[in-house]
């Protein structure tokens, strides 16, 4: 029987095991000066991943891998108008078209940066 100490996944100190490169880092920043909610969601996810990687038995690069993902996965909310990204109320239909746009501004993103396009991929295959 597993008891809810037992699946504790989040731990604010497992992420500094896995640095992230230069690139990464910068964009991270640049997302933190627009919108420090979506910075801190990020890292919260990447804690998440990391910790379920773990708990799994994942292999190594595939965690490290799964965790950067998880880092980047809502970077293309660096190309969100700050109003929409930092609305306190509900968004517009319109505002929310917009807001959908994140997920393939990001990818796109990820496959025109050499660094980024590993973490752009569909399908991860271990080495």
């Amino acid at each position: 029987m597993l008891l809810k100490q037992d699946i504790e996944f989040y731990s604010p100190t497992i992420l500094k095991s896995y640095n992230l490169d230069k690139t990464m880092r910068y964009q991270l920043d640049m997302l933190a000066n627009l919108d420090l909610f979506t910075r801190r969601h990020s890292e919260n996810v990447a804690n998440l991943t990391c910790r379920m990687c773990e708990y799994l038995h994942a292999g190594k690069s595939f965690t490290i891998h799964a965790t950067i993902c998880a880092y980047l996965h809502d970077i293309g909310k660096l190309f969100i108008p700050h109003e929409i990204l930092s609305k306190p109320t509900l968004l517009t239909a319109e505002e929310f078209e917009t807001m959908k746009t994140h997920t393939t501004i990001g990818y796109n993103m990820c496959m025109k940066d050499l660094k980024l396009r590993p973490y752009a991929r569909r399908h991860f295959v271990s080495s």
